[in-house]
């Protein structure tokens, strides 16, 4: 099976010689849909499984190998890979677990800001109707916001803390650059969307405000080495955007 290569050559047209000599390619994919509302979120749904084999077939179709794979160590983003190494019927024999790309606990951030915001109006909105997503995110970017401003107390993880550990993960896989390697990394929202934050020198509630567009199994695309780093793509979902499949593409 030949790599796909056409993307990759024009991408690099405009990056000068010296960087463009020595380039790698990332493949950082958001987990496939989590199971909101169950009692353990850190599994995927049935049709978060479908999703991520969709994307392994996907990469199987566009002649697409990587030369490793890298994962954080909540147990959705294991269950991603597994998925999209059964759709390209790949062995993931080098797979490396960096816990950087794990996502804030959004849980434990909630309840603080609860704890300290009792009256706050969305608080009462999703507390009448707690299945309801779109209220959960629409106090998430409050909770988020309040987070970055460090205006949580007693919270396991501060976001600079969070931030910096992010910042870890990409440091080590930049570190392991290789010439030609294409690598595939599977994350969350929070910590993908903090990579290309720190990547683009976004403002905090930038990152927050992609966060919570960030698609299920969405790619983003860098070409990298061990000194310098360029997004490419953000949030793409080519795998869903079909007639067929375009029903499937969630957030959570």
């Amino acid at each position: 099976m030949e790599r796909e290569s056409t993307y990759c050559e024009s991408a690099v047209d405009g990056l000068d010689t010296e960087w463009s000599d020595k380039l790698s390619e990332l493949f950082l994919v958001r987990h496939a849909q989590a199971s909101f509302g169950a009692d353990n979120y850190d599994q995927l749904s049935d049709l978060g499984a479908r999703q991520s084999r969709w994307l392994g077939e996907h990469f199987l179709h566009r002649g697409v190998q990587f030369d490793r794979a890298i994962v954080g160590d909540m147990q959705r983003h294991r269950q991603t890979l597994d998925g999209i190494c059964e759709g390209m019927g790949w062995q993931d024999s080098r797979c490396m677990v960096l816990p950087g790309l794990n996502e804030y606990s959004f849980v434990d951030l909630m309840q603080s800001f609860v704890a300290q915001n009792p009256l706050h109006p969305l608080i009462g909105d999703l507390s009448a109707d707690p299945t309801n997503k779109q209220k959960h995110f629409r106090l998430l970017r409050v909770v988020l916001s309040a987070w970055g401003r460090d205006k949580l107390t007693d919270v396991a993880e501060t976001w600079p803390v969070f931030s910096h550990r992010v910042r870890d993960a990409r440091e080590q896989i930049q570190a392991l650059a290789r010439r030609g390697e294409v690598v595939l990394a599977i994350g969350s929202g929070g910590s993908n969307s903090t990579f290309m934050g720190q990547v683009l020198n976004a403002p905090v509630e930038t990152i927050f405000d992609l966060n919570l567009q960030s698609k299920n199994t969405g790619i983003s695309r860098y070409f990298y080495n061990n000194r310098k780093i360029s997004l490419t793509q953000f949030n793409a979902v080519p795998h869903l955007e079909v007639p067929e499949l375009a029903q499937y593409v969630t957030f959570g």
